[in-house]
């Protein structure tokens, strides 16, 4: 199976590093040349769509993406863009997918490009943060490089989270942070995590606190929103996007409650990529469950999703499925959650 290849990655940092500082003397000119460099050695179908849309963009001199780019160049250390933007792109987007691939007729089970954990320590049945580190382990031989955690309730957890992003050096991880005031010790920890991107929750008492004492020491941070059946109206009438420009969030990730139905959800995500490709305010904006179904069509042609849920049951696009996790390894889950179609059904 393909691996990293670490002489590549050298080449790869050196010449990403070397970008970042010619956009930072010459944003316009240099994000286009930037953008140009990253197409030759991040490939796949994923990437080449995502490229090509930020160069239309772009040829756009009033284009809010240069905002955004400005904001992140501005507010974010360089090792932070440098080392999630190269674990996603090379590791996840080009490595990891070739793996996926040549896996797809090996394995019985479909091979989600990125894993989401629940953990909430305020619950005693949560799973643990060493649970989550041995499904990063058994999940990388899979080819998986990407990781969402979703931290909910407490942040108890924090700290053991934390050195577990800084052990798994080559996964890019988005970490989702609960409505709870970060300590002093947790932003000094975070300054050494580079691979992950932090994500608070908006219209919440500490948001603001938290984003402004990351942004002090230059940690990479975004705001996400819940919505649900009630609520996502509001969002797709645009009554609330312009609130969330005073975060100087370069990203903004909108999250389908549990109890949001499928409909709703799907239009929520369909409304999220029509704001990428005509941008209004100067973030770009994902839709969790729908754009991790959009990168896995695209990647593997199935279009799923894998969650585990606090309490161990898992998550798909086809329900929930009851908890597996203490007694059987990954690839067991994923053959259960994820089975492949057999011959027998496929005809």
């Amino acid at each position: 199976m393909a691996k990293p290849n670490p002489i590549t990655r050298a080449i790869i940092d050196s010449t990403v590093d070397r970008g970042i500082r010619e956009v930072e003397e010459d944003p316009k000119r240099s994000i286009r040349k930037l953008t140009d460099m990253g197409r030759m050695f991040n490939r796949g179908p994923f990437l080449d769509e995502i490229y090509a849309m930020v160069q239309d963009l772009l040829r756009n001199d009033d284009s809010t993406y240069y905002t955004v780019i400005e904001n992140l160049l501005r507010n974010t250390n360089r090792q932070n863009l440098k080392d999630f933007g190269i674990n996603i792109g090379y590791n996840g987007f080009t490595i990891g997918r070739k793996t996926i691939q040549d896996l797809a007729g090996v394995k019985p089970f479909h091979i989600p490009w990125c894993i989401s954990m629940r953990i909430n320590p305020a619950r005693r049945t949560s799973i643990t943060v060493s649970e989550i580190e041995s499904c990063i382990q058994q999940g990388r031989p899979l080819g998986i490089y990407c990781y969402i955690i979703r931290c909910e309730e407490s942040i108890a957890c924090l700290n053991k989270l934390l050195a577990m992003f800084r052990n798994n050096p080559d996964c890019s991880f988005f970490c989702m942070l609960p409505d709870q005031l970060l300590h002093p010790e947790h932003l000094k920890a975070i300054r050494s995590v580079t691979n992950t991107l932090f994500l608070f929750p908006a219209d919440t008492p500490t948001v603001s606190r938290n984003i402004e004492a990351m942004r002090a020491q230059k940690s990479w941070y975004s705001v996400y929103i819940y919505y649900n059946d009630e609520t996502a109206a509001e969002w797709m009438d645009g009554k609330h996007w312009a609130g969330l420009t005073g975060y100087n969030s370069g990203f903004i990730l909108t999250v389908a409650t549990d109890q949001c139905s499928a409909k709703i959800a799907a239009r929520m995500g369909k409304y999220c990529r029509n704001m990428r490709t005509h941008p209004e305010y100067p973030f770009i904006c994902f839709d969790f469950y729908s754009d991790l179904i959009m990168v896995d069509k695209i990647i593997s042609a199935r279009g799923q999703f894998f969650e585990m849920l606090e309490n161990g049951d898992i998550h798909t696009a086809e329900g929930v499925l009851t908890d597996f996790r203490h007694t059987i390894s990954l690839e067991q889950i994923l053959s259960i959650a994820l089975p492949l179609p057999t011959q027998d059904s496929a005809g």
